[in-house]
This record gives C-alpha cells, sequence and structure tokens, in this order.
C-alpha cells in the first residue's frame, strides 16, 4: 500500500477533523489515472486480494463533507489555516504525487502545502525524531495476512510515525492476532480499520500497487504470486 500519515502531535493535523478532511478531499482516482500503472485507488488500510479487504471501509472522497469538517474544526476562516509541511523521499513519482495532493488540497480546501523532499535515510532519520504534518510512506506484505499492515500502526510499532496510539485499536489487533475463527478475525479488523481510517484518522491510504509481469506464451504454468515468490519447478518451455 502507499499511504501518508499524519503527525497527531503536530497542529494542525493534531485535530482528528482535521486529518479526516484532508483524507476526504483527495481524489485517489486522480493519483492512479496519474501513474496509470495499475495502481487501484484505496481507502481501507489492507488491500485488495488479501483476506479482510473491506473496499467500504475509509473515507470516500467528498469535497462538501471535507469542506464542513474543516469548519466544524473551527477553520471557516480559510486564511487562519496554518501551512502544513507534506515531506516525501526524493523519487519523481512521489514527487508527482506529492504535487497533485498540494493542489487537490488547495483547490479543494483551500489550504496551503508546503512540499519537501529529503534523501532516503535522512528523511527516515527524521521521521522518528520530529515528523513533518505529513509524510510519504508504503509497505509491502512480508506474509500474507491482513495483521502485518495493521500491526504497523498500533502504538508499540517501530512502524508508526505518527505518533498516534489508541488502546481500542490495539486490543483489537492482538485478538485478531490470537483468534482462529476466521470471521471473528475479519470483524476485528474491520473495526480497527473503521478506527484507523474513518474516526482517528492517523493516516490516509491512497492506493495499492501491482507488478506488471510480462510472460512468453511458450512458458507454461509460470507461478503467479501477490507475495512475489516464484516457484519454478512446475514451469515448463514449449
Amino acid at each position: 500500500i502507499y499511504y501518508y500519515g499524519f503527525n497527531v502531535n503536530k497542529a494542525p493535523t493534531s485535530n482528528p477533523l482535521v486529518r479526516r478532511a484532508i483524507s476526504q478531499s483527495i481524489d485517489r482516482k486522480q493519483l492512479t489515472e496519474m501513474l496509470a500503472g495499475g495502481q487501484v485507488p484505496l481507502t481501507s488500510w489492507v488491500p485488495p486480494g488479501m483476506f479482510g479487504y473491506q473496499p467500504d471501509v475509509g473515507v470516500d472522497y467528498n469535497v462538501k463533507k471535507a469542506n464542513e469538517l474543516l469548519d466544524k474544526a473551527g477553520y471557516k476562516d480559510r486564511s487562519k489555516f496554518p501551512t502544513v509541511t507534506l515531506s516525501y523521499n526524493t523519487n519523481d513519482n512521489h514527487k508527482r504525487i506529492a504535487e497533485n495532493i498540494q493542489a487537490q488540497l488547495k483547490k479543494n480546501l483551500g489550504i496551503k502545502v508546503e512540499l519537501k523532499n529529503e534523501e532516503w535515510k535522512v528523511y527516515l532519520s527524521n521521521l522518528k525524531v520530529d515528523p513533518p504534518n505529513i509524510y510519504r510512506m508504503g509497505w509491502l506484505a512480508d506474509f500474507p495476512d491482513p495483521d502485518n499492515f495493521l500491526n504497523l500502526m498500533t502504538s508499540y510499532s517501530d512502524n508508526n510515525h505518527t505518533n498516534w496510539k489508541n488502546e481500542d485499536f490495539d486490543k483489537l489487533i492482538e485478538q485478531a492476532a490470537s483468534e482462529t475463527d476466521p470471521s471473528k478475525r475479519k470483524d476485528y479488523y474491520s473495526k480497527a480499520q473503521k478506527i484507523l481510517t474513518e474516526l482517528d484518522v492517523p493516516v490516509a491510504p491512497m492506493f495499492s500497487s501491482v507488478v506488471q509481469k510480462l510472460v512468453a506464451p511458450r512458458v507454461k504454468n509460470f507461478p503467479s504470486s501477490s507475495m512475489s515468490r516464484y516457484p519454478f519447478k512446475d514451469v515448463s518451455l514449449k
């Protein structure tokens, strides 16, 4: 997944209404159409193709509702909304996405976003010490289970740079990890994702990436794997 995180300790993204407004004012389809690589717009935290994926979880693109949230947060006068910093690590696509989101937030919410790019090592170091209002990040599964994604945002995760902590979320992830009934696990993950992407909104998922493969017609039984693992023992050539 490709996502943006919010520093919940730094104003104005310390306000959950502001975070939700920002997430709800971003048209994810614009991003995937711009990238044109088959990416899938995403509002939930668990990506397509994995157990626990729920496309209806998260905030839908709705500029009217986003503006109402920002008004409710105390920023009816947009001139009083402070400039927020959006950081990303140096990469052409990250820059294109950040510039697109910068333009969307200016057009849809009337807020100013300052972009900042840094080399990867410097970027990671600053995320650990003093995260900006908004930062870019992504995650590629280590193993095909929703725990590998949702555990990222627990209060004790080293990969959580938002400063966000929620005991109910932590408990749901722990309960799901020890649960053997698939239906109960799915329910735990559904509740956890709603806290993460709809209520507290310390993160805003953007899209799920895809991998393109070009396989010659003479290759038989090429292994297809969402984990990019390819056992070739059954592969043959015509």
